[in-house]
């Protein structure tokens, strides 16, 4: 037994919680710093014995439980709030959504829209690509023929 195992349970001891064995006996006896930790926790475990229970006020139960209903109770009107608007925004889009289905006639002018504008940048990236084109290929070619040097090298040392 060493003196940090005693101290540990110096509290539940003096407190009658804790049944001392032999070695824990023994340690005591021979410990003075851990007997008179024990002696210390032994007062003042009688002082606070001592001492009467404090009751509480009259109403402190129902005080605290009115304060917890409460507050869970904001907590939900919250959560109800949130989901009361998802709600209505998800109505929003279906109502947005079948207004589109039966007016087909602009969502197609709004699609075609859309496709000239994705044509039109599309064509423009490719015509600024155009010129490098032949530089990414360059490129490859080098990138392969590295890694084909790199690969029969390689094959060749482990021969």
């Amino acid at each position: 037994m060493t003196c940090t195992d005693a101290v540990n349970l110096v509290e539940a001891i003096a407190a009658g919680d804790l049944e001392v064995d032999a070695s824990l006996r023994s340690h005591f006896e021979t410990c003075p710093r851990c007997a008179a930790a024990l002696a210390s926790a032994r007062r003042v475990d009688a002082g606070l014995r001592a001492r009467p229970v404090v009751q509480p006020p009259a109403r402190f139960t129902d005080t605290v439980v009115g304060r917890i209903r409460k507050e869970r109770w904001q907590s939900e009107e919250r959560v109800d709030r949130l989901f009361n608007v998802a709600i209505v925004v998800a109505v929003l889009l279906v109502a947005g959504s079948i207004f589109a289905l039966t007016n087909v006639g602009a969502v197609l002018g709004a699609a075609g829209s859309v496709w000239g504008v994705l044509a039109s940048a599309s064509g423009r990236a490719a015509d600024a690509a155009a010129p490098t084109f032949l530089t990414y290929v360059a490129a490859a070619g080098l990138l392969m023929s590295a890694l084909a040097m790199w690969w029969w090298a390689d094959r060749r040392v482990s021969l």
